[in-house]
């Protein structure tokens, strides 16, 4: 067989193993689907290498903030609270992720891309359907506070966390497709996630569509519109939302708290405060990498509000400065820095609408999903993979642009 053919069969295996992960990657319990769905595609990968006789790999602009951010994170399992435990999470979390990135910025093809988005938004459809359902069947209501939608995710967190990731992309699909049937199929669609994303009474994840939403008004409608429609949709929050949401206590048993209950945003912002202290006190100390050496540095925090689950920061980049220090948040935010300036450059500059669009909706998912990470750590497992893929996608385009 030519060897053209060869490769050409090759690239669509590894297409359709990265389709199958943008599917299951939000369904929980489905890691061995997930690790086929990745190391087939690498197989491939080193196989085409081979019968290129060439080094396939691109270079990006986050090369050397992901190189320097690796470093760092390495260094800090010497200095960890538990290294044996830190190293799995550098592997298992970090690395991971890097790897999925090269691979999808090295294998997929820029004209291939709607096949991934095709993927993701059939995923989507089965998640928030199966979601509604969900939530109505274990006797979820609107406007009382008793289940919260997780669909198939593994918690209403991650759900919500994965909703605010595909929203960009849904709101960039409806302003692509020119018939007026798809158009309608996506409203739809974009309902029934806003819907699902409500139905999780996650706070957290309520201020990020929130965000989301207010960014796009401010850049298409005017001033007095964005204002007005930001205070309508504040003072329905505060008459419609259950009031266990916007006032949510949780019993604990620590002695920190009177009468054996907490409410979650005051021990949170007692979080916040015990956290930036221990930075400020040791802005370069490395507790060593993963949300756990929180935890197992200070116990007794954790146990003065057992019950809260306040076993780590609730904040990315608290987490990321107590274990890996004021070093490793510096060169993490230099990463962020460089991918969001990459995908706002490009996108200015990128002549094809549909290109320009996912460039765009990427650059919104950054800035969405870092918004929801500021109250909780979610860049981690699936919701970790899922960034790292949409971001690899976006600097995979720059291929077919040149």
């Amino acid at each position: 067989m030519d060897r053209r053919k060869i490769l050409r069969y090759i690239d669509g295996l590894i297409l359709a193993g990265l389709l199958v992960l943008v599917f299951f990657l939000p369904i929980a319990h489905t890691e061995s689907v997930r690790a086929l769905a990745m190391g087939i595609p690498l197989g491939l990968w080193l196989i085409k290498m081979t019968l290129s006789r060439r080094w396939l790999f691109s270079r990006t602009p986050l090369d050397w903030p992901i190189l320097l951010f690796t470093v760092v994170a390495a260094l800090s399992v010497f200095t960890a609270v538990d290294p044996r435990y830190s190293l799995g999470e550098l592997i298992g979390e970090w690395l991971m992720g890097v790897f999925l990135f090269y691979l999808v910025v090295n294998n997929l093809q820029s004209d291939r891309l709607k096949y991934l988005l095709g993927a993701m938004l059939v995923g989507n459809v089965v998640m928030v359907t199966y979601g509604l359902y969900d939530f109505f069947r274990a006797g979820g209501q609107l406007f009382d506070y008793k289940v919260r939608a997780g669909s198939l995710h593994s918690g209403f967190g991650t759900f919500g966390t994965y909703l605010v990731t595909i929203l960009p992309y849904l709101l960039a699909a409806f302003f692509l497709v020119r018939q007026n049937l798809h158009r309608f199929l996506i409203f739809l669609l974009l309902g029934l996630n806003f819907a699902c994303l409500y139905m999780t009474h996650s706070r957290g994840s309520w201020v990020a569509a929130a965000f989301l939403i207010f960014i796009i008004g401010w850049k298409f409608l005017s001033r007095r519109v964005i204002l007005v429609s930001a205070g309508l949709a504040v003072l329905g929050l505060f008459l419609l939302a259950p009031r266990g949401i916007l006032w949510h206590t949780t019993p604990v048993s620590g002695p920190g708290a009177p009468g054996g209950s907490v409410e979650t945003g005051s021990v949170r912002w007692e979080l916040t405060r015990f956290s930036l202290g221990k930075i400020i006190e040791n802005p370069f100390q490395m507790l060593g990498f993963g949300r756990g050496s929180f935890v197992k540095k200070y116990r007794d925090f954790y146990l003065q509000f057992k019950g809260a689950q306040l076993w780590h920061a609730h904040n990315t980049f608290l987490n990321i400065t107590l274990q890996t220090g004021l070093q490793g948040l510096l060169f993490f935010s230099l990463f962020l820095y460089q991918l969001l300036r990459y995908c706002y450059t490009r996108a200015n500059l990128e002549p094809s609408p549909s290109r320009k669009l996912f460039l765009t909706a990427t650059f919104m998912m950054i800035l969405t999903f870092w918004v929801r990470n500021l109250s909780d750590d979610f860049f981690v497992d699936d919701s970790a993979l899922l960034f790292w893929l949409l971001s690899g996608a976006s600097l995979a385009l720059a291929k077919g642009s040149e």
